[in-house]
């Protein structure tokens, strides 16, 4: 298991990009990951995120303001695997 993999933001069409591009990923790579929403605004700055959407993988922010790119979460997901 990859561990947890957060997806914050308010619900806006980026975010859902944002979070269906992870869940592609996560399936394609048939990894399992704890994926939460993180939409509450006083919840997003407590992980000092300012701009969304904004990804948080093991605790560790790997992107914020912009929609990655497909290949970018795969990259993201497979660092973290190869680290635990």
């Amino acid at each position: 298991m990859l561990g947890t993999v957060k997806i914050l933001g308010t619900g806006c069409p980026r975010c859902q990009e944002t979070k269906r591009l992870v869940l592609k990923a996560l399936s394609e790579l048939q990894l399992n990951a704890n994926v939460q929403e993180v939409k509450d605004p006083k919840e997003i700055a407590r992980h000092g995120v300012m701009l969304t959407p904004a990804i948080i993988i093991n605790n560790e922010l790997v992107s914020q303001g912009r929609i990655p790119t497909y290949e970018e979460v795969k990259k993201w997901l497979l660092d973290r695997v190869s680290k635990e």
